[in-house]
């Protein structure tokens, strides 16, 4: 436990980025982070540097609804790209708080109860299943990037 005043002096939480859902992460704070940097978009976001308590499964889920390719060069994102994954990081983890989190094995909160969201994947671990979208007839990929298994659709995310 920390008093309030040693908050901004412990070397664990001084170099975290804003939470998801915190007003300070933004279109503005995500465009000026990713300035100048070389990296893709998802090893990215999994960076507690560039926000803070990101999960692969929310962000496999974020970038298929922003219909972005994981390994997209974050130097080549549009601004409506960049919009994009900020609305859909802050509605799939509203969601996903409202519906206990994510029951993957043995997951369970506090009081033992599994989350729901798991139901509502669109993209993780769905390999080689039909994509989601109604209009699309693509199966699901799955690769590998930073060591965390990567699933997306290689039609609807470009």
């Amino acid at each position: 436990f920390l008093k309030n005043n040693e908050i901004a002096n412990n070397s664990h939480l001084t170099n975290l980025g804003p939470e998801p859902l915190d007003k300070d992460f933004n279109f503005y704070y995500l465009k000026n982070y990713l300035r100048g940097r070389k990296r893709n978009i998802k090893s990215l976001l999994m960076d507690q540097k560039c926000v803070s308590g990101l999960g692969n499964i929310y962000v496999n889920e974020i970038l298929f609804l922003s219909k972005v390719k994981p390994f997209k060069s974050v130097k080549k994102l549009k601004n409506e790209q960049i919009k994009d994954i900020v609305y859909f990081t802050k509605k799939i983890l509203s969601q996903a708080i409202r519906l206990g989190g994510s029951s993957i094995k043995d997951f369970a909160s506090g009081k033992g109860e599994r989350g729901e969201f798991q139901q509502f994947f669109n993209v993780y671990n769905k390999k080689g299943l039909k994509c989601s979208n109604a209009d699309c007839n693509k199966k699901i990929i799955r690769v590998i990037i930073s060591n965390r298994s990567t699933f997306y659709c290689v039609r609807c995310q470009k």
